[in-house]
């Protein structure tokens, strides 16, 4: 069980909130004051490529494209969560 889990995505543009909550995914927008962990920091298109499932989240961190601040567990976890979803969910419209 999944429980509840939240990340922050920030790019240069915004900053975006998912919550998986109950085998449910929330979007909250604008959330500048909020500080959660785990955090995933990037350039837009290097996000994109997360949420679509294109490219693995370890893999744009260790290419520079992303940091991350997460416990590793959490971080396989989010990983699995965006990779195995793929575009499913639509995630990259968020963004």
């Amino acid at each position: 069980e999944l429980g509840d889990l939240r990340v922050n995505l920030i790019s240069e543009l915004t900053t975006i909130q998912i919550v998986f909550k109950n085998r449910e995914v929330f979007i909250l927008h604008d959330n500048e004051g909020i500080q959660t962990i785990p955090e995933i920091r990037g350039d837009r298109q290097a996000i994109k490529q997360l949420l679509e499932g294109k490219e693995r989240l370890r893999t744009l961190e260790r290419n520079g494209q992303l940091t991350i601040s997460a416990p590793i567990r959490t971080t396989l976890l989010l990983e699995s969560i965006f990779y195995l979803t793929k575009s499913q969910e639509n995630f990259s419209k968020i963004i």
